[in-house]
């Protein structure tokens, strides 16, 4: 092979001579993303958003009093690791979790959903049949649903607001927003199904506090009476008047142990009524009307510039091409031959599995 380059100026000029090709490229380019963004698909996404209820946060900041009520400093103090009195599953990062969950996610493909291929607005299905997810197999159709939604679901938290922001794409522009806004009540269900049975659980093991510590108090005032009924004059006693002293101290503290407890009680039962939302619905999804999923003017200008990158790229190969084989005649006739063979070698392999039932029969 000759080793003689081609300068900078020559290929500038052969690229531009080709100016034909290079057009011919970036219109194929563009043609194609455009049939693709006629082919694919539309993709909706929907937004719905909730805050979650942080009313029982409690900061634990030792020595700074009572700093922690201070706008700002209760998101400082958790960054710091000062610890907090929250409850876990309060957290925005919770919900997170919780929305991704299998469980949360299974239950939102089982829910009955709008028809978007039916004519009318009464038919429904369950969002697992409007996939259309084929598998003989129930379960492992299920487990593909769920990893398909999740791919198709985005959640953002804000730890400053407490704000969940969820995104749900699908085909159909009414699905997308009524999934969204099934999956924000399945979490405002589980909330109010864990806080009941919290409360549930606590309220019967208060319950039994509440009557040991009722029997303690009413045994420690038996204990009083009879000491005040034995001992009339028990002031003119210095050992009698340290007696009194201990039994009226076991009582009120009996008292107060009983008194807490009895509040707590209360406080469970309310709970246990209770159908005040964990969560508050900031905005519902409502289906959009503007499709996110293709958007054929950036596909357009995406695949334009691509074209013309591509255009120019292969009229400058094809200008060292013609340049390397005007030098190298040998080395493109062989090439040449080499091609030619090989062509002839691939259309005798597939020609011959069709032949050789003929020629057996023949036999």
């Amino acid at each position: 092979m000759t080793a003689e380059r081609i300068t900078f100026a020559a290929l500038l000029a052969g690229t531009l001579a080709r100016w034909r090709g290079a057009i011919v490229v970036a219109t194929a380019t563009v043609a194609l993303a455009l049939g693709l963004s006629l082919v694919l698909p539309p993709s909706y996404r929907a937004t719905a958003s909730f805050v979650t209820t942080d009313a029982g946060l409690k900061m634990n900041l030792g020595g700074l009093g009572g700093l922690d009520a201070e706008p700002g400093l209760a998101g400082i103090a958790s960054q710091f690791g000062l610890g907090s009195g929250r409850d876990p599953s309060e957290s925005p990062a919770f919900y997170d979790q919780l929305l991704s969950s299998r469980e949360l996610l299974t239950r939102v493909l089982l829910s009955r959903f709008a028809d978007p291929r039916a004519p009318t607005v009464a038919d429904s299905l369950t969002l697992l049949a409007i996939l259309r997810i084929h598998d003989d197999d129930s379960q492992r159709a299920l487990e593909t649903a769920v990893k398909q939604l999740r791919r198709k679901m985005r959640v953002r938290v804000d730890l400053k607001t407490n704000l969940v922001v969820l995104t749900i794409d699908t085909r159909w522009s009414r699905l997308s927003a009524d999934a969204a806004n099934r999956a924000v009540a399945l979490v405002s269900a589980f909330n109010k199904e864990q806080r009941l049975s919290r409360a549930r659980a606590r309220g019967d093991f208060l319950a039994t506090r509440v009557a040991a510590s009722q029997t303690e108090l009413r045994a420690e005032e038996d204990s009083q009476r009879l000491f005040y009924e034995r001992n009339r004059s028990w002031q003119n006693s210095p050992g009698l008047m340290v007696e009194e002293r201990r039994l009226r101290r076991q009582v009120e503290t009996a008292n107060t142990l009983y008194l807490s407890l009895r509040q707590q009680y209360e406080t469970a039962r309310i709970d246990e009524v209770n159908t005040t939302p964990v969560i508050t619905v900031v905005d519902q999804a409502v289906p959009p009307r503007r499709r996110q999923w293709p958007q054929r003017t950036l596909i357009v200008l995406t695949a334009a510039f691509l074209g013309v990158v591509l255009g120019v790229l292969w009229s400058a190969a094809r200008e060292l091409f013609t340049h390397w084989a005007r030098h190298n005649p040998d080395d493109v006739a062989m090439l040449v031959r080499t091609a030619t063979r090989v062509r002839q070698e691939v259309r005798g392999a597939l020609r011959s599995p069709a032949r050789r039932p003929a020629g057996r029969s023949t036999g």
